[in-house]
């Protein structure tokens, strides 16, 4: 189990979190991004990573956005089921400093939650909120996981938080962080999408 007090974990993942943490401004030449459309941006973002395999690049509404980081922040930690050859291993999510989620290994984090490396480190970079009303996010990616893994559990992440339904259900992130007792892992697990593979 989890060490947790009041259903929030105690501990934050902050390993080699500067490397990954960039600034917008330090990935793009903003100033040349900003004269295009909000539509050519995404594109660009996208083309940018599409063939990349240790990053993601997505983009988002502003108010997708909003609301994403304003349901993690009373349910900042999940768990994301990664299924491989008939098993599965679990990744720990965290969401910090109102722009990160982090993802590590659970047993990883069980051990040592300071040392635990992140899988898979997702930024909303909200640079171009005022102006185009949209956010990029980009998720790098370890070696542990496969581009497919971790695009999957990008999506699973975004849903987590935005889908209603999944959102507050008894299984959902809301129950996991402010009612765990009422959480069910394995019928969560059970029920869990699984990506194509």
């Amino acid at each position: 189990s989890l060490p947790q007090e009041k259903g929030v974990l105690m501990c934050s993942i902050t390993h080699n979190m500067a490397s990954i943490s960039r600034k917008l401004g330090d990935i793009v030449k903003l100033p040349l991004l900003q004269r295009e459309s909000s539509a050519r941006i995404a594109e660009i973002w996208k083309e940018y990573y599409k063939n990349r395999l240790d990053a993601i690049g997505r983009d988002m509404q502003s108010e997708h956005a909003k609301l994403l980081i304003d349901r993690a922040r009373p349910a900042p930690t999940f768990i994301f089921p990664i299924f491989r050859q008939g098993g599965h291993f679990i990744l720990l999510s965290q969401f910090q400093d109102q722009r990160h989620f982090v993802c590590t290994y659970l047993e990883d984090y069980k051990k040592n939650p300071v040392l635990a490396k992140p899988y898979l480190t997702i930024t909303l970079h909200d640079d171009l909120v005022k102006e185009k009303g949209i956010v990029l996010l980009r998720a790098d990616i370890d070696k542990m996981l496969t581009k497919r893994e971790a695009e999957h559990t990008v999506t699973q992440l975004i849903e987590t938080y935005l889908v209603a339904s999944r959102y507050s259900s008894q299984n959902g992130v809301l129950s996991f962080n402010q009612s765990p007792q009422s959480f069910n892992h394995e019928t969560y697990i059970r029920n869990y999408p699984r990506g194509l593979s």
